[in-house]
């Protein structure tokens, strides 16, 4: 009866030590799961906008009347549909005034990093917080207004989720900088600077979701969160 009490006690202990490995490996390859998708995750929380101006003799006023292309990819700015050039919203002027940047978005544009996760201030984030937001009608995506919490100035927001929907953030962080090496040396080799103005819209990029042109004389809206991580080049 000993023996077999012994016999049973040594079965059941390799059965635990068995089951034990295996719960370990299970929670290994979940950890390695959320630790891809909170990478996959992260990489949509931060995006960008590339600002180019319109080639010819600078605006009388400076930034406050120039005119830019625009575009999340190199595609959307030089693609073969046409969108004419936006003037930038006040928030984001003040942003590139504060940033000590007019000059660099004068002469070969910025680059607009946005934002829903908390950023510090003095790495040249700034606020902007949501004050009123708009349902989609027909073809027109959501929207949301934004207001810097510094100032009174702001900027429009177009929701760019789709599958499935998603809230805009309620803030959403806007730092502005200056062209990559590898952007600059596009935009100089372009058609941006051959005399050719036609642009895509943010929407013509089909894989980052279709966004209507704007009405004219109004200033550009921004994109909000992508579906996907992108790249400009």
């Amino acid at each position: 009866m000993a023996i077999h009490a012994r016999n049973l006690s040594k079965t059941l202990s390799r059965d635990l030590n068995g089951y034990s490995k295996k719960l370990q490996s299970l929670c290994q390859y979940a950890q390695k799961g959320d630790e891809k998708m909170s990478r996959k995750t992260t990489t949509t929380l931060t995006w960008t906008l590339t600002v180019i101006p319109e080639d010819g003799p600078a605006a009388p006023g400076s930034i406050d009347h120039t005119s830019f292309h625009h575009g999340r990819t190199n595609d959307e700015i030089e693609g073969p549909w046409g969108m004419e050039v936006k003037s930038l919203p006040s928030g984001i002027l003040h942003v590139i005034k504060e940033s000590e940047l007019e000059g660099n978005a004068l002469e070969t544009g910025v680059v607009i990093e946005m934002s829903s996760h908390r950023k510090q201030k003095p790495e040249g984030w700034f606020p902007f917080q949501c004050i009123m937001l708009s349902s989609k009608r027909g073809r027109f995506r959501d929207h949301g207004v934004f207001v810097c919490v510094e100032t009174a100035n702001s900027i429009e927001i177009v929701n760019m989720s789709c599958c499935p929907p998603k809230e805009l953030p309620k803030v959403i962080w806007v730092r502005v900088s200056k062209l990559p090496e590898q952007t600059l040396a596009w935009v100089l080799s372009s058609s941006l600077r051959e005399g050719d103005t036609t642009q895509t819209s943010l929407g013509d990029f089909s894989d980052l979701g279709n966004l209507p042109p704007p009405p004219p004389n109004k200033p550009l809206p921004l994109p909000g969160p992508p579906n996907s991580p992108y790249e400009f080049l």
